[in-house]
């Protein structure tokens, strides 16, 4: 009976470890989502989606329509994503310590990496996160500033969209947060997830492990 009991105590705890996992990796793809659809809405011009056709169009008409929610997505999912990162982060934690009590060396062994492994995806994801909406903030000024320059040149010379970069950079020396909002600080979000996904798959294949019958 004992057995069984610290059994179910184990498959209870994996069970909530797939669920923080979960929230938190389905919240990050829909934020990846909504950070390229949000490129997407830089073409919101009635002048340009009128007339772009076929999959383009549908697909920019389709943005253009979901805006309010791809906007909140952007700007309050990584408030989100942090509550939850940190949540699956302890969970899986909080498993790993609850396995160190088990009978089998095999379960034992696994979780003196679990446990780190979570703390250091979920805290990978968090920093991150972090850093994206600090830069967000640069990124975010940049395409106001080059969208505004845009503007006042093709009202001037009559040729929007044809202007050097350089020139349009001008008095905005902060393009280098914005690139690495959308470079370099996704790659170490993925290091984390990717490090989190891991522990979540030993949490999963020790559940199923739990689940079968004893010979």
């Amino acid at each position: 009976m004992e057995e069984q009991s610290a059994t179910q105590l184990l498959v209870g705890r994996a069970r909530r470890v797939q669920w923080a996992c979960g929230l938190s990796f389905g919240l990050l793809f829909l934020m990846g989502i909504s950070g390229i659809a949000s490129i997407t809405l830089l073409y919101d011009d009635p002048l340009y989606h009128e007339s772009t056709r076929d999959i383009e169009g549908a697909t920019l008409r389709t943005a253009i329509a979901m805006k309010w929610l791809i906007r909140a997505l952007h700007v309050w999912g990584g408030y989100a994503a942090i509550l939850l990162s940190g949540w699956a982060a302890m969970e899986v934690f909080s498993f790993s310590r609850l396995l160190r009590r088990s009978d089998s060396p095999g379960w034992r062994s696994t979780a003196r990496w679990v446990g780190p492994a979570g703390l250091l995806g979920g805290a990978t994801i968090v920093l991150a996160v972090v850093l994206l909406l600090a830069s967000g903030v640069a990124a975010k000024g940049y395409v106001q500033h080059i969208t505004r320059y845009s503007e006042v040149k093709g009202e001037i010379e009559g040729k929007p969209g044809e202007h050097d970069a350089a020139e349009a950079l001008e008095g905005y020396p902060d393009s280098g947060l914005a690139e690495l909002h959308i470079r370099e600080m996704n790659y170490l979000l993925a290091i984390g997830a990717i490090v989190l996904v891991a522990a979540a798959a030993a949490v999963r294949r020790i559940s199923i492990e739990a689940r079968k019958p004893k010979a």
